[in-house]
């Protein structure tokens, strides 16, 4: 063998194992919107398990029976109807936004709602303007109560009842 064919061998050699040791690392990165359906599923009261964000075993079992319970296709994944459903946000603009907007609800647009909520006795939470997993289960309950279709969004039609404007 050459000496450039022994050099090149260990190169990959050696890119191979980094590689390899790397997997791991990048396999178990924390992932933000499976931390926020880690503490939205803990909030229902479907998830006991470490808030890591790691969608691992115990994580898509809570996913399962989540989707069971709310009459969605049960595969353990977080597709687009269970990010919907739970009131999370999906990892990419590759969904359209859920609430039927273009783009996310102002924080402004968040507060009156939340106010509105705390009025009718469904959030207790701070009047942040923010539409995190406290939030939108509020939102859920108050569209479950209000016959609207259930999302954890303010769409137009949550809005249009809570008398919000965008």
């Amino acid at each position: 063998m050459s000496k450039y064919a022994n050099f090149r061998n260990a190169a990959l050699s050696a890119a191979v194992a980094l590689s390899m040791a790397a997997f791991p690392a990048v396999a178990h990165a924390q992932d933000a919107l499976v931390v926020r359906t880690q503490q939205q599923l803990r909030a229902d009261g479907y998830y006991n398990g470490p808030i890591d964000g790691i969608d691992g075993p115990e994580t898509q079992a809570a996913i399962r029976h989540y989707q069971y319970q709310n009459d969605l296709a049960v595969n353990g994944q977080l597709d687009r109807q269970t990010c919907r459903r739970l009131g999370v946000f999906e990892r990419t603009e590759a969904f359209p936004a859920p609430n039927g907007f273009a783009t996310a609800p102002s924080s402004a647009t968040v507060s009156a709602a939340q106010r509105r909520l705390v009025r009718e006795g469904f959030y207790k939470g701070n009047l942040d303007g923010i539409l995190g997993p406290e939030t939108a289960a509020a939102i859920r309950e108050y569209q479950k109560n209000s016959n609207l279709n259930i999302t954890g969004q303010l769409d137009p039609a949550t809005l249009n009842s809570l008398g919000v404007a965008k």
